[in-house]
């Protein structure tokens, strides 16, 4: 009896004991499987079955458990080192989109003018209704409206508007159109709802017409007469 009972011992832990195999087969398109159990390969690909075994199985039971755990060791320490690898590239990447954005940041309040003498010409998107024009309005901070000139307000297709009158640079008053515009924007700076008057000026006098208070008042901003820029400080 006590012999029955250590030969079924010894049945149950040869499996334990028998070196790890496992087999391995290529399909017809080339892709070579692994598998644990001869079951679960095709009979189509059996008779290409190739038995491997584990690279340690012929070391004794110490030796082997030795080698796996320093196998295991460097395994560990190869995915730590991938980790901080990665880790760094993260930072490295984050730093590098944070200064990118810093970079956008300050070139969005610089704006390129044009400088003729003491007369700064500001580039100016302006919309009204579906369409948008660009124009050069010299910027003028004693002019309390900003001005455009009849052929902006055709480009933007202003019909009928409403009439007033506004006095002008030596005392005389004139008869002009005024609207709203739906915007008005200056490099990164838009505001909507910009009050305007149409008047007609001299070729030359003042660009497609006048960048006024309407538009810059509690706006900040230094102009670099060398650089010929527009600076906005936020």
């Amino acid at each position: 009896m006590k012999k029955r009972i250590l030969l079924l011992f010894l049945i149950l832990l040869l499996p334990s004991l028998s070196p790890a195999e496992f087999y391995s087969y290529e399909d017809s398109s080339g892709t070579v499987h692994f598998v644990d159990d001869p079951a679960r390969i095709p009979p189509e690909y059996r008779q290409k079955r190739q038995v491997r075994k584990d690279k340690y199985d012929d070391l004794a039971e110490d030796e082997r458990a030795v080698m796996l755990e320093r196998d295991r060791m460097e395994r560990d320490a190869l995915r730590r080192r991938e980790d901080e690898a990665q880790a760094r590239s993260r930072q490295a990447r984050r730093k590098a989109e944070a200064e990118a954005e810093r970079r956008r940041q300050l070139e969005a309040l610089v704006t390129p003018v044009a400088i003729r003498g003491r007369q700064v010409f500001v580039p100016v998107r302006l919309s009204h209704g579906g369409a948008e024009t660009d124009a050069m309005l010299l910027l003028d901070t004693g002019a309390t409206t900003s001005v455009i000139t009849p052929e902006v307000a055709a480009r933007l297709k202003i019909g009928e508007t409403e009439t007033a009158r506004v006095g002008v640079v030596g005392g005389r008053v004139l008869k002009v159109k005024k609207l709203v515009l739906n915007g008005m924007r200056v490099g990164s700076v838009s505001r909507t709802g910009q009050e305007v008057v149409i008047i007609r000026q001299r070729a030359g006098e003042m660009g497609d017409g006048l960048l006024g208070m309407s538009f810059l008042a509690g706006l900040k901003y230094t102009i670099d007469f060398e650089k010929q820029t527009l600076n906005w400080i936020p």
